[in-house]
């Protein structure tokens, strides 16, 4: 940029030649081509741009041309955001410093989200006029980004445990404050609002029983805790007693990139019903035993109520059975949700992907994108029916949008058509799902395919 900056022909530019240039001016040239953080001057009245090497990629490809151009016209895209900004340093002589400042840039001719940190500083003569602004800044536009994509699948898997039957609840930090918890969790408390609180002043009542030291324990060691028809006493709404539940549960403890301990994530089961059934049956049995020792030495009538004595056990037995096995199922489900989650995207059989309500790609499974050659991001935020798992099938495209707007008013669509992949024409059978939330509301849709066979190309 120095170079160029020595070949421009200045002698027909506002500013002039350089050697009549103001010293304030040459001072804060010196120091933008010396700096290897990207730097720009804007000055005079018009703000004409000057430039070091690092800042050059930042106007794209109005690089080179954007040298001394007035700023209105170098940045006429975004002018109605940084103008205002330029005018309150010019004004008031007071620096600017911005973050995650987001401007509209017009890149490769269409307009875009650029994110940025940057700072504006006047420049003033020796009789401390200001002469122009001095600007340092760099792009932050893949940072936000990459925060934005890990919000939104933050919040699809907030979704999936809010709903999961178990009791889900994730604690940050040594004091061990609430950051999640789902419908399940808010009803074992008592519907109480914890979120955001830590453990101990929310649930005095399991402070007091000893769990806190459980989770220090979980945190400091990174062991998990596992705990098995455990009593524990909680408090139901705003009342001062408690009520008698046993839980099973887990304190499994969550690691930050590092592989240190930030958290501790909590799975529980409120086994009281379970709990109760068994020790009713104990208590049924036993009660049994010594009444059949009291009538054994009775004649035909004894017998009889022995005979129905013994109807009663069985019948209660198969009702415990059958509840008891109820609730193992529950249990095996809820254990099954995690795994279930996790290996979703995993198979290989099928193709499988995550699309918005409007049919806007969110997520394929690897072998889907192994299909048509691409990466995840290929595809990522494009429209279903225009990616190339359609685009180079005449007519499946419109099938597919079609499709789409189907299971976006709450219908599971299948069908069968034939698509043309870079592998060769293949028959499929295809169902699109809609997911709904808790109120009934369309949150997403979820493709599958299942290969039926090759097909052989058709002759010319």
């Amino acid at each position: 940029m120095g170079e160029r900056i020595r070949a421009y022909d200045w002698a027909r530019h506002p500013l002039g030649p350089p050697e009549q240039w103001p010293g304030a001016l040459r001072m804060a040239l010196s120091l933008c081509l010396n700096s290897s953080f990207p730097t720009a001057i804007y000055w005079g009245e018009e703000l004409h741009i000057l430039y070091n090497d690092a800042w050059s990629v930042i106007p794209a490809e109005k690089h080179p041309a954007i040298l001394g151009m007035p700023a209105r016209e170098g940045w006429s895209d975004i002018w109605d955001i940084v103008g205002p900004q330029f005018q309150r340093v010019l004004h008031t002589g007071e620096g600017l410093a911005l973050y995650e400042q987001m401007l509209p840039m017009v890149r490769g001719g269409r307009p875009g989200e650029t994110w940025w940190n940057y700072s504006f500083t006047a420049i003033r003569h020796a009789d401390h006029r200001i002469g122009g602004v001095f600007n340092q800044g760099h792009e932050i536009t893949h940072v936000m980004l990459a925060r934005r994509e890990r919000e939104d699948e933050l919040r699809r898997w907030r979704e999936y445990f809010r709903q999961a039957p178990a009791a889900v609840a994730l604690l940050r930090g040594p004091r061990h404050v609430f950051e999640f918890t789902n419908d399940a969790y808010l009803r074992l408390v008592g519907g109480r609002d914890v979120t955001g609180l830590e453990v101990a002043k929310a649930l005095p009542e399991v402070s007091e029983q000893g769990f806190v030291r459980l989770l220090d324990s979980v945190y400091v060691s990174g062991a998990p805790y596992v705990g098995t028809g455990v009593p524990v006493k909680l408090r139901q709404g705003s009342g001062e007693g408690g009520e008698d539940r046993l839980v099973d549960f887990v304190y499994e403890p969550v690691r930050d990139q590092a592989g240190r301990v930030d958290g501790v994530f909590v799975l529980a089961t409120d086994v009281t019903d379970r709990a109760r059934a068994e020790h009713a049956l104990r208590l049924a049995n036993w009660q049994l035993g010594e009444e059949r020792a009291r009538l054994a030495a009775m004649i035909e009538a004894e017998k009889r109520s022995q005979q129905a004595l013994r109807r009663f056990n069985e019948t209660l037995e198969a009702h415990v059975k059958q509840r008891t096995a109820e609730l193992s199922q529950a249990l095996d489900k809820e254990a099954a949700v995690a795994t279930r989650l996790r290996a979703t995207f995993d198979t290989d059989l099928i193709f499988q992907g995550y699309l918005d309500p409007d049919g806007m790609v969110l997520d394929a499974n690897p072998a889907s994108l192994a299909a048509i050659g691409c990466a995840l991001g290929d595809v990522v935020g494009r429209e279903f029916s225009e990616t190339l798992w359609f685009s180079a099938t005449p007519g499946l495209a419109e099938i597919v949008r079609d499709a789409v707007r189907q299971a976006r008013a709450g219908q599971t669509v299948r069908l069968e058509r034939e698509a043309n992949l870079p592998g060769g024409r293949q028959l499929f059978r295809f169902i699109i799902r809609p997911v709904f939330d808790a109120r009934g509301q369309v949150v997403g849709l979820v493709p599958e395919a299942l290969p039926l066979g090759s097909l052989r190309p058709e002759a010319d």
